[in-house]
């Protein structure tokens, strides 16, 4: 049993609710391109891949479903992610996959297309009035207009592709 950071609690709870740095959360929030896994490069970056089918993570992976089938009975055939994170027995075991993995914690910069990599020099004026510009864009879909002020409450609405789940 490894010991318990706060990083790994954190992490913990951000997947449990969903809100975690997943390729498809982060694709949702518009901070990533695609919802691609960027260690596997498997289509879509999901809490389920992660704890199941990355194959970055296979050996943690294995050692984290003998850890629930020893708490709880159940192995990772039986359950789907949300439903791990129900289970009280199995919070230990994720904090370690958590602990031994960068799960949750490292989340790669977007490359930058060739075609934008070899374009002219930017000003930095031209820079602030684009990132205005995003700001703007994300405060209309987030339904929001304060000027510049974005006040977001403590997480963001829950993405329609987790909502599918917690309604099952």
């Amino acid at each position: 049993m490894l010991l318990r950071s706060g990083r790994a609690d954190r992490n913990h709870y951000q997947l449990k609710t969903g809100h975690c740095r997943t390729g498809e959360y982060l694709h949702w929030t518009t901070s990533r391109p695609t919802p691609q896994c960027w260690w596997c490069l498997h289509p879509r970056q999901t809490r389920e891949h992660l704890l199941k089918g990355c194959l970055k993570w296979r050996k943690q992976q294995r050692v984290l479903w003998k850890e629930v089938w020893k708490e709880t009975g159940k192995g990772r055939g039986r359950l789907k992610a949300h439903e791990l994170f129900a289970e009280p027995g199995a919070r230990q075991a994720i904090l370690d996959f958590l602990a031994t993995t960068e799960v949750g914690k490292t989340v790669p910069a977007v490359e930058v297309e060739a075609d934008e990599e070899a374009g002219s020099e930017v000003s930095e004026g031209e820079l602030r009035e684009r990132a205005e510009q995003e700001e703007e864009r994300r405060a209309e879909e987030l339904g929001t207009e304060n000027e510049g002020e974005e006040e977001h409450g403590l997480f963001l609405p829950t993405p329609a592709f987790m909502a599918s789940a917690e309604s099952e």
